[in-house]
């Protein structure tokens, strides 16, 4: 069943003729303090034909600090990495001529036609600065406009840049689009969101040592992260920018502040809410332009050994195995624990599926040297370092002892399939070492024996 959004897009496709009609949208006067509310704000009336919303232009120049480092700094360039992140928007060319970041402020979080996104902001690089222009609702017959302005700067952008816009601020726009009976200008632009590259950067870098339940490859791609590693956008504005908010407007505040501006006319209800949308977005550009900056310095340009494991990741996915090794490398001398055991098991992985099976094995005994090898088997990365080495001593380096010494550590914790198959190994391990043992009693040659 196609989802909603693809409903109303092809009920917009229609002829616009026809008799039905999606919503009729009444053409209101304007609100007669909204010219008022507009100048308080330092904005304008922008719309025609009774549906006019108010426009807000603020500029931050090139010299402006935003954390630890200057507004021109984060100028996006043709020639950074973005393909590492994103391969489709990376392999467009010119993607980097009009890059537009894009944040919506909302009535709501749970979506659907009811919720409207009352403030919309872009912002762009442009001589001398970055810009960001925020539309803002000051009535619901103002939507129109709203949505036919933004179109007009969608027109005009070769990249959207969003932060969890792919999954709520986009599809939110193509509704409401649909809802007015209008084409969606994001159809064919394309897109990127920082967010997903940001977790694997940033995210949670939790050890398979202290897992019941899930592996290490799979918690470095979770969703979840741990309190230390936060990856909103103002966390990272804290950790990343090293840029703070002052007096900010928590987001839960954020609908009930616009619902009061709606009873009262006060502007000054909402200013804390433009101030937010106008931080989201230059952070929103400064959190992009870092990430593709640190992917083309390499792991070396990394603050801490946390974000060498992100890189690495990143490097990885995209193929690239020289730097992937190079940044797990330099992550194994953390001083986490955690971040030594994921750099470890990614290193261990990605050598062994490049035939460097020795290093893979020196790699998997450092992890289990690290998780306590006395204590055997006990968490899944120790047990999946023990699988590896036992698998690498019996047929690689055809170390039969101590292939069934890591096989032995996996008995205890062994369930269920798995138990079965570590008992079939310790079995067929058994047979080779006796056959061994007569072979040596009877002077025969092992190697000529294989």
């Amino acid at each position: 069943m196609r989802d909603l959004t693809s409903r109303l897009r092809s009920i917009v496709r229609q002829d616009v003729g026809s008799p039905r009609s999606l919503t009729y949208v009444p053409e209101l006067p304007v609100a007669r303090d909204a010219e008022d509310v507009a100048a308080r704000l330092g904005g304008s009336l922008v719309g025609r034909k009774g549906s006019a919303c108010i426009a807000i232009d603020t500029v931050w120049d090139d010299d402006h600090s935003h954390g630890r480092r200057r507004v021109s700094s984060y100028r996006l360039e043709a020639s950074q990495p973005l393909g590492l992140f994103d391969r489709r928007a990376g392999a467009l060319p010119g993607w980097a001529e009009r890059v537009v970041f894009f944040d919506v402020e909302t009535t709501g979080l749970s979506g659907g036609a009811g919720t409207v996104a009352f403030l919309v902001g872009c912002g762009w690089f442009e001589a001398g600065g970055f810009r960001v222009r925020q539309f803002l609702l000051a009535g619901p017959a103002g939507e129109k406009a709203l949505l036919e302005s933004l179109a007009e700067i969608f027109d005009e952008a070769t990249l959207v840049v969003t932060y969890n816009g792919r999954s709520f601020d986009v599809p939110l726009m193509e509704t409401r689009w649909a809802f007015h009976r209008t084409a969606s200008p994001t159809d064919d632009l394309p897109h990127f969101d920082m967010l997903p590259p940001a977790r694997r950067l940033w995210g949670a870098v939790r050890s398979a040592a202290r897992s019941s339940s899930r592996d290490l490859h799979d918690l470095l791609d979770s969703d979840v992260a741990d309190p230390r590693s936060s990856c909103t956008l103002t966390s990272l504005e804290r950790t990343v920018l090293g840029f703070h908010r002052l007096h900010d407007v928590p987001g839960f505040e954020i609908p009930a502040r616009y619902f009061h501006f709606l009873r009262t006319g006060d502007p000054a209800v909402v200013a804390g809410v433009l101030e937010h949308n106008r931080h989201d977005l230059l952070s929103l550009a400064a959190v992009t332009s870092y990430a593709l900056w640190l992917a083309e310095e390499g792991p070396l340009a990394c603050r801490e050994s946390r974000e060498q494991v992100g890189l690495g990741r990143l490097y990885e996915r995209a193929g690239d195995t020289g730097r992937a090794v190079e940044a797990y490398e330099l992550a194994t001398s953390a001083d986490e624990h955690d971040v030594r055991c994921a750099a470890l098991e990614r290193l261990a992985v990605l050598l062994r599926r490049s035939a460097r099976y020795d290093e893979a094995a020196a790699a998997w005994t450092r992890v289990l040297e690290l998780v306590g090898r006395g204590r055997g088997a006990a968490t899944p990365l120790a047990r999946r370092a023990a699988e590896a080495l036992a698998i690498h001593h019996e047929h690689r380096a055809r170390d039969l002892s101590a292939a069934k010494r890591y096989a032995e550590a996996l008995k205890p914790d062994a369930t269920g399939r798995f138990r079965q198959e570590v008992a079939h190994r310790l079995d067929r391990l058994d047979r080779k070492l006796s056959g061994k043992k007569r072979r040596a009693e009877t002077g025969l040659n092992w190697d000529a024996a294989e």
